[in-house]
């Protein structure tokens, strides 16, 4: 039994140190930690070299993003598990004892996470339905004030309080069994950032293997932490990597729809936003909307 820990890093220099510190004082198994800097500028890979002898540290001429910058990592590694980590989280030191204990008792789960909060506790959608039908209508129109209803991201509390089988489950952590990879190959690096996660859980379901989530492990996770404006990135990243997951997935007369149902979701959260006085929440909409509407989809949306 082999585990490596893998950890995409880009301008998260405090967060990363105390992240790998964590991880030091983890009990139990014994694992490898690989850090990829995303070409950080704020002396993220000086610092793992100066303090994390034992790291394994590859550094990235420009940032690859999420999806090719774990890919760079996969690929080089030969364990049974892979765990994935954001370096903006908190857990505590029986996280990867457990992570793997649990992927030991479902020998046909391939992919797994934990239960998401923010630093004050508060809980963080970490999985969901696939992004298809009522899950998807209820997401993009917000649509949750109807009940605990399908929707693309979970976030009722009673979703959290019991290992089960799941759709997808987030990055920011999550553990993979590497022998799936086999089957179906790694991240989809046309995703720069943002719904890599649930292509690869669609993929892995289609493959026959299992997506569960295991709330007996809790995560902390401070999000946006590498980005100067965490809410557009967010927001943007989750969008467009939705169209780009029917692009991939789904036929162009589903993956039109699907963009005309964005669009226009997109925009009455706008004319919401702004008739309650939330001009920033407004304005930030509408520039994520001209960056879907005018951006390429050739090219990975940044």
């Amino acid at each position: 039994m082999s585990v490596s820990v893998s950890i995409v890093s880009f301008n998260t220099k405090d967060l990363l140190s105390n992240c790998l510190k964590l991880l030091e004082n983890q009990k139990g198994k014994d694992f490898k930690i690989h850090v990829l800097d995303n070409n950080s500028s704020d002396g993220s890979a000086e610092m793992v070299e100066k303090d994390f002898s034992k790291v394994k540290l590859m550094k990235s001429e420009k940032n690859l993003g999420f999806a090719a910058g774990h890919n760079k990592v996969l690929k080089q590694i030969d364990d049974t598990y892979a765990i994935l980590i954001n370096p903006d989280t908190e857990f505590k030191n029986d996280m990867v004892e457990k992570l793997v204990d649990f992927m030991d008792k479902n020998p046909n789960c391939a992919i797994a996470g934990p239960k998401l909060s923010d630093f004050d506790g508060k809980l963080q959608s970490n999985g969901g339905d696939f992004p298809f039908g009522p899950s998807l209508m209820n997401w993009l129109f917000n649509l949750e004030a109807f009940g605990n209803l399908s929707n693309f991201h979970r976030t009722e509390k009673e979703y959290y309080e019991k290992p089960h089988l799941v759709d997808w489950v987030g990055g920011t952590v999550m553990i993979l069994r590497t022998e799936a990879f086999k089957k179906i190959g790694y991240f989809n690096e046309d995703f720069f950032m943002y719904v890599e996660d649930v292509e690869l859980c669609y993929r892995v379901s289609k493959a026959g293997f299992e997506v569960m989530i295991d709330p007996t492990v809790t995560v902390k996770h401070k999000s946006g932490s590498s980005s100067k404006d965490p809410k557009y990135s967010q927001w943007k990243g989750e969008f467009a990597g939705l169209i780009r997951f029917y692009g991939i997935n789904g036929g162009i007369f589903v993956a039109i729809l699907a963009r005309l149902l964005v669009y226009i979701a997109i925009f009455m959260r706008i004319i919401a936003y702004g008739v309650t006085g939330k001009g920033n929440f407004a304005l930030t909409y509408f520039k994520v909307l001209v960056s879907i509407i005018w951006r390429s989809e050739n090219k990975k949306i940044q």
